[in-house]
């Protein structure tokens, strides 16, 4: 659909005049809803102090009813539970005060429980009897399961003294918190119509005492800002459409609890509420007129320009047409019309000199193109989506397929999964985040190892604000580490076992750290260490102990796979570096293959000789802190766990957690 100028001068003034309303519409109802909100606050702090106030009355009462009995009970103690439990009926309206009394002696057994009970347990564990017996002279408890019932409730309690002052007993009176009392009429209580009340005691870990929902009393709340469980998360529009209830606190006195009443913001603020359609209707009525005044003024005042849109639309086809245009009005008008007529005669000029510079364009791109044929090795560009556009045809000699058969499809189709994914889309991602990026990728091609040396180089747009490609250049270095490789195995294999010695293997752990770290894969480092191999070395001579190692080593061969690497860090210790691993699974099985290889009997001039191996392994996840040589340090000290756990068995650490084998293997004697 187009929109012509006059429509849109009338939806643009529309729209002002819509944005001012709704500006002066959300000030207005932010400070009614301030003031509506500072005014219901007030109101609800009153009426929470005050309840506060009857909470605390109603617990002082009980509290000086339960310390004069306890000064009625002092010099009867001597007397049998069943006098001390009738002067404690006659004095302590139960249930009207209480739900039920007892008295514990200083060792927190019962002397007498007001209750008709068929056990009597202690409350040597409570807080609030450690709180008498340290002197406090009345403790209200927090919320507990009680020991009888196994129902929510809470103590009051004062000591019984002596005449010198010493505590003899104590006296407690309990409260159930789901049986009909102050509190429980609390809960039902109501803030308006649907506001409610919730306690919540003090201390380190609080908890609901009463509260609306029964099944959320004794469940823990927050310390600070609690409001029942009905808060709602804070929003920059709260004034235009309030979900934040209204909340009151008042910390009870007597007890320190806190007392929270909250009224749901659908009631708090209906008043607002209610005002919202009639200020929206009035709002609709007045961009109404004020669209129609707009459409009236727009259509006298662009009469003359709808008459230049004809003719410049003429022009667009017709350059004779631009004779039409009326450039001799004096207003806006006629200025546009002279621009449009000069901006014409430019573009005929300019459209010419486009001409010439495509065919020179054209040139220089086949010349680009015939240098990027000529050369050994592969160029590309792939686009942002890593789609090849562009390449030379180093590809058709390497993967037999025409340049154009070859553009238009990615890496992964070209090159495969597993190439790709190791290989190439790791560097790629950080090449088309804007960083050039070069790497050395090797994969087997035709059944033969292939080595390149290849550059990511971002390509970017004019302003140079984002990538819009890649600029591939891959150079065949194969022979080169061929020969660098046959250099290496001099200087980092032991003569010995033919496996890679220390330092082929420190430089081996640190390129498996970065592969896997690039590569996203887990990996393995697994530390084996002969048990007892002194012992073999001291029987049958060093000899013996070499060929043993020479055997072990081929052994430990055979348990990994080609992609592993076996080295000889040690006298008699060997590791194994596991790489692309999948689970934990994998490694255990390779830990497990070889505490079996190894304890297979061999004979060795003429002796039978067993040696078992202890295996300590350490997973590592892609990207985790840590240097080689925590790895290390950690596989070796899983290597001393197994050894510690009776040899001839495997521990693995990783993922938190610590695998152990499950079977023992012994060697025998020869």
């Amino acid at each position: 659909m187009r929109w012509s100028l006059k429509s849109r001068v009338v939806a643009s003034t529309v729209v002002a005049v819509l944005l001012l309303a709704v500006l002066l519409i959300l000030v207005a109802r932010h400070y009614v809803f301030a003031n509506l909100k500072d005014s219901l606050q007030a109101q609800q702090d009153a009426q929470v102090k005050l309840v506060a106030a009857q909470l605390d009355d109603k617990l002082e009462v009980r509290a000086v009813i339960l310390r004069r009995l306890a000064e009625q009970l002092a010099p009867l103690l001597d007397r049998g539970p069943v006098e001390l439990k009738r002067v404690t009926v006659q004095a302590a309206p139960i249930p009207e005060l209480f739900d039920w009394v007892f008295l514990t002696w200083p060792d927190g057994t019962r002397a007498f429980d007001t209750r008709p009970i068929d056990q009597n347990p202690d409350v040597s564990d409570r807080r609030y009897f450690h709180d008498i017996l340290r002197g406090a002279s009345l403790v209200i408890s927090e919320p507990v399961i009680t020991k009888v019932t196994g129902a929510p409730g809470i103590a009051m309690a004062v000591p019984v003294r002596s005449a010198d002052g010493r505590v003899l007993a104590v006296l407690v009176g309990s409260l159930y918190l789901q049986r009909e009392n102050f509190l429980m009429a609390l809960s039902r209580s109501h803030i308006g119509i649907t506001g409610t009340y919730c306690l919540v005691s003090s201390g380190q870990s609080p908890r609901y005492i009463v509260h609306a929902d029964p099944g959320k009393i004794l469940q823990s709340a927050n310390s600070v800002g609690e409001s029942c469980g009905t808060d709602r998360a804070s929003s920059i529009w709260e004034f235009a459409w309030p979900t934040r209830p209204i909340v009151a606190r008042h910390r009870l006195e007597t007890a320190g609890w806190e007392l929270v009443a909250t009224l749901p913001a659908r009631e708090a603020f209906s008043p607002i509420t209610r005002a919202r359609l009639k200020i929206v209707a009035a709002a609709g009525a007045a961009l109404a007129i004020a669209g129609l005044l707009m459409l009236q003024v727009a259509r006298r005042l662009l009469a003359p320009l709808e008459n230049l849109e004809r003719a410049v639309q003429e022009s667009a086809t017709d350059m004779s047409a631009c004779a039409a245009l009326p450039t001799g009005r004096a207003d806006e008008i006629g200025a546009l019309a002279r621009t449009f007529s000069s901006v014409m005669g430019q573009l005929a000029e300019r459209t010419s000199a486009l001409l010439k510079a495509r065919a020179l364009a054209e040139e220089r791109e086949a010349r680009i193109h015939a240098i990027a044929n000529h050369i050994p090795d592969l160029v590309a560009y792939l686009d942002v989506d890593e789609r090849y556009v562009f390449v030379n045809q180093a590809y058709e000699r390497r993967f037999g397929m025409s340049p154009d058969d070859i553009i238009g499809l990615t890496p992964k189709q070209l090159w495969g999964d597993d190439v790709y994914a190791k290989a190439i889309r790791p560097h790629l991602r950080l090449a088309l985040s804007g960083r050039l990026v070069t790497f050395e990728a090797e994969h087997h091609y035709e059944n033969r190892p292939v080595c390149f040396e290849v550059t990511y180089q971002p390509a970017w747009s004019g302003s140079v604000a984002r990538v819009v490609g890649v600029h591939v250049f891959a150079r065949d270095i194969t022979a080169e580490r061929q020969k660098m490789r046959h250099l290496e195995q001099t200087t980092l294999l032991d003569d010995l076992t033919g496996l890679l010695n220390r330092k082929g293997f420190d430089r081996r752990l640190a390129s498996a750290i970065e592969q896997s770290d690039g590569g996203g894969w887990l990996m393995a480092l697994l530390l084996v260490d002969l048990d007892n191999f002194k012992a073999v070395n001291d029987t049958y001579g060093h000899v013996v102990g070499d060929k043993l190692l020479s055997i072990i080593g081929t052994r430990l061969r055979s348990c990994a796979s080609e992609s592993d690497s076996v080295a000889r860090v040690g006298g008699d210790e060997f590791a194994v570096i596991l790489e692309d691993i999948s689970t934990s699974q994998a490694v255990e099985r390779v830990a497990e293959a070889i505490v079996s290889a190894t304890a297979e009997p061999c004979i060795l001039d003429g002796h039978l000789i067993t040696c078992s191996t202890s295996v300590g392994g350490m997973l590592r996840n892609s990207g985790e802190d840590g240097s080689r040589n925590e790895l290390f340090l950690n596989a070796d000290t899983a290597l001393y766990a197994a050894k510690h756990a009776g040899k001839a068995r495997f521990v693995i650490f990783g993922n938190s957690q610590a695998i152990s084998s499950d079977f023992d293997v012994r060697p025998d004697t020869d």
